[in-house]
């Protein structure tokens, strides 16, 4: 299969910690946001100028040690996982980034938002059936013009594929991602828009 003209003309990811995570990750079957992914989400950080990110779901911490690496930001991250949580801080203190992540040991629909700071950006890359309760619990805590990007809205092409044979789990999982991407396009108080690169994200900009 040759590679797309885009994938080979952007910038190929050099930075060793990342370089070696991305591996990992691909050799141990953890999903990750994709390479195409997490330049997008770079832009968008740089764009929105942002200084505080909250992330649901940290896995080994990939994503945030990429945008506190690359970006001048503090970021909280949220993983109920206890083995992630404990990979996500080695990979986080191998990386010196320390003062620069928080990872926080819960589950996200169980810890009081209230404790948390007010954040220009919030990156969704939780649990994928609880999107939805995700976006309306944390969406507080942005400003007018804060962002909610929104990771793994079309799930391997799926969700506007066929799933004819798949498992009766999965196809509610995929149901479940569609109602989600609906749900999105009807929040009256963000401007969200639904892109076709990584594994499908969204932009949604908090109104006036």
């Amino acid at each position: 299969m040759s590679i797309p003209y885009v994938t080979k003309l952007n910038p190929k990811e050099t930075n060793p910690i990342l370089v070696f995570l991305r591996t990992y990750a691909n050799e141990h079957d953890i999903p990750i946001i994709t390479e195409d992914g997490i330049r997008f989400l770079h832009q968008i950080l740089q764009l929105k100028q942002a200084k505080k990110v909250l992330e649901i779901g940290s896995a080994i911490g990939y994503s945030a040690i990429a945008m506190a690496l690359k970006n001048d930001v503090q970021v909280w991250t949220i993983e109920r996982e206890a083995d992630m949580v404990e990979q996500a801080k080695r990979n986080i203190k191998h990386a010196g980034l320390e003062n620069q992540i928080t990872i926080i040991e819960a589950d996200a629909l169980e810890i009081d938002e209230t404790t948390l700071p007010s954040v220009d950006v919030i990156f969704i890359d939780g649990a994928k059936a609880q999107s939805a309760r995700f976006f309306s619990k944390f969406q507080n805590l942005l400003p007018v013009g804060g962002v909610i990007v929104t990771d793994n809205l079309l799930f391997h092409g799926l969700v506007h594929g066929d799933t004819t044979g798949k498992s009766r789990n999965l196809i509610r999982l995929v149901e479940k991602i569609d109602d989600f991407n609906h749900f999105l396009i009807e929040q009256e108080q963000f401007d969200t828009v639904i892109y076709e690169l990584g594994d499908g994200m969204s932009v949604s900009i908090k109104k006036e």
